[in-house]
């Protein structure tokens, strides 16, 4: 392979810069460059599939790859981003293996240095420098790679902290919910008279009493326990001695928001005895009509991620938001993320309530929700624990004008402009968000826009959630980019309108998809495909710019699917991106797409719980 001598020299300007050849002279960088070529790429190529053999090392010179990994369900995931600089195949050549275990797609157009195989294995021997800079290149990927392979498996010891009566109830209705599940349970507590005291124990679950001090012999799981659970309660002495929760796996410390601030007093206890222990804590949020979402802990950083569980009654008939609390704790304990995607459409995208509305009546609830525009806006107030019902009321109440403004032509385009114009979506999403901030809500959400500075997607996953859906749902032209810390943000749907695949690049298990624009409706500004040329129609200006927004949702919508496990497709054929006036209806209409899929949703999720607890003991 040679090279011209243009070539030669931008060869080893590029050789420079990466890593690979950090430390090499400049004859050597001619030596190699003599032995390389180049290789141009265009966004969305695929340059290699898994199960190829390999047979070329690559340096990437100039743009990005994404990478994806088949997962052990035969489900494709996106594992990272190989950047400028990077090197690819380095690690199949060095073991001699047959076949890479990868795909490679090209996410940006750019370059590739390529060389025959053999040549690594020349190059490592002859210029020992190149094996100590693809030492550390591995070693650095080897972790990135672990993380994000690597699943939540289920905690066998389990520690909990009740230290008030609802924090007891929560505990009982655990033991409950995981005997119900099929699990095998031993239990012990420091206080057992607290937990059933409270009528939520499970009477089929003895409880076995801790005495002062005193730890429990935890062991792995056995044939005849899958798992054990540990609660501690403060004495009447109010003491804080934590060595009845040392062995555990996982240690679930269910906090009331008004005591926050001994939080750090009691951390500080546990990390006394055990730094280890400490490292395990989750916090559970126990949360009530009076404070539907969770204080911020600023300056916290726990390992684990928090669960909101509301806790209003001790009865065993738990309201809606009570049952999904507990379900996604859990789904947390046992290892499984369920998420769900909502697609951007305008106000197509009030058929996510008519969903969200049958599932949740089905029994069915989500870990994480990501939504883009409409989705972003719909998801967020849903995540926030208002009940679908309520919200299809609010937004067919605050949507539809004055009757006189109903009077003028085309007044859903005119009237959904001036909620941009007159910023009226702030003050109305206000009543209901609050000051609210997206980590504080009941289900963690992720809410998509895009940002015209450096062209790219942004997920919000934090700050205020009154803001994360302005900026998500900020329709280009009608207004103008919200400027905010060096960004200019437009509607999410411009780039990404069904954020699937931010679910899975956070972990999900199973990624539930809601496209509320797959079906699109053959007619536009009354101008239909039969029509002949004469009988057409001219359009205005926001006819067009809203059937430009509508077909562009249509067809990405079609684009970004790898990620999604199980599709909702209502037809909201027959509504018009600006009639919010007609939440009600659109509800419905997603309402019964919703019903058609359910009892197939529900298999495949039993399935996926079978399939991903069918670890090996030695596992768990």
């Amino acid at each position: 392979m040679s090279l011209l001598t243009a070539d030669a020299e931008r060869v080893v300007a590029w050789l420079k810069t990466v890593r690979f050849c950090d430390g090499l002279n400049s004859d050597q960088l001619a030596a190699v460059a003599g032995d390389i070529g180049i290789r141009p790429f265009v966004a969305g190529e695929t340059l290699a599939s898994a199960g190829d053999e390999v047979t070329e090392f690559w340096i990437l010179v100039e743009g990005e790859l994404d990478t994806f990994l088949t997962d052990p369900r035969g489900r494709e995931k996106w594992l990272g981003t190989i950047r400028q600089g990077e090197t690819v195949g380095e690690i199949v050549i060095l073991e001699n293996a047959p076949t890479r275990p990868l795909r490679f797609s090209a996410r940006t157009h750019g370059t590739l240095l390529f060389a025959p195989a053999a040549l690594l294995h020349e190059w490592v021997k002859n210029y020992p420098q190149m094996m100590q800079n693809l030492f550390l290149t591995l070693s650095e990927r080897f972790r990135a790679v672990a993380g994000a392979a690597s699943r939540n498996l289920p905690s066998p010891r389990v520690g909990i902290v009740a230290m008030s009566p609802r924090a007891c109830v929560l505990a009982g209705r655990l033991a409950a919910r995981l005997l119900a599940k099929g699990e095998r349970l031993r239990a012990w507590a420091s206080q057992p008279s607290g937990l059933t005291s409270t009528g939520s124990w499970p009477d089929a679950l003895p409880i076995e009493k801790l005495a002062v001090g005193d730890a429990p012999h935890l062991q792995p799981p056995t044939p005849e326990v899958d798992r054990q659970m540990v609660v501690w309660s403060p004495g009447s002495d109010g003491r804080t001695d934590y060595r009845q929760l040392l062995g555990c796996d996982e240690l679930l410390w269910l906090l009331e928001p008004r005591d926050v601030a001994n939080l750090s007093q009691g951390i500080a206890s546990l990390k006394s005895l055990s730094a280890e222990l400490a490292e395990k804590v989750r916090i559970v949020w126990l949360l009530d009509a009076d404070t539907p979402v969770a204080p911020l802990l600023s300056g916290w950083e726990f390992k684990k991620p928090d669960v909101k569980v509301a806790v209003d009654s001790t009865g065993d008939t738990l309201s809606r938001n009570e049952r999904q609390g507990l379900d996604r704790l859990v789904r947390a304990l046992r290892g499984i993320s369920v998420g769900i995607a909502l697609a951007g459409g305008g106000a197509k995208g009030m058929a996510h309530f008519g969903v969200l509305h049958a599932l949740e009546e089905a029994g069915l609830s989500f870990d994480i929700m990501s939504g883009t525009s409409a989705g972003a806006m719909a998801g967020i107030l849903y995540a926030s624990g208002m009940s679908p019902q309520q919200a299809i009321q609010n937004f067919q109440n605050d949507l539809t004008p004055w009757r006189l403004i109903r009077y003028l032509p085309k007044w859903p385009n005119l009237y959904l402009v001036s909620q941009y114009r007159r910023r009226a979506w702030d003050a109305m999403l206000r009543k209901y968000l609050h000051d609210w901030k997206l980590e504080q809500l009941a289900i963690p959400f992720n809410a998509v826009t895009v940002d015209l500075v450096q062209v790219r997607t942004v997920v919000r996953r934090q700050g205020d959630a009154v803001h994360a859906i302005l900026e998500s749902i900020n329709l280009p032209i009608v207004s103008r980019p919200i400027l905010r810390d060096g960004m200019a943000l437009v509607d999410g749907g411009v780039l990404n309108n069904l954020p699937a695949d931010v679910l899975a690049e956070s972990g999900a298990d199973f990624v539930v998809g809601v496209d509320v624009s797959s079906r699109v409706r053959n007619e536009f500004a009354g101008n239909r495909p039969d029509m002949p040329t004469v009988n057409m129609k001219n359009a205005g200006a926001l006819d067009t710019l809203f059937r430009i927004f509508e077909s562009q949702a249509h067809n990405m919508g079609k684009m970004r699917n790898r990620a999604v496990d199980f599709w909702i497709k209502p037809d909201t054929s027959g509504f018009g991106l600006a009639e919010f006036h007609r939440t009600a209806e659109i509800a419905a209409a997603g309402e019964a797409a919703a019903l058609d899929t359910i009892a197939e949703l529900k298999q495949r999720l039993q399935e996926l719980e079978k399939q991903l607890l069918k670890q090996p003991r030695s596992r768990v």
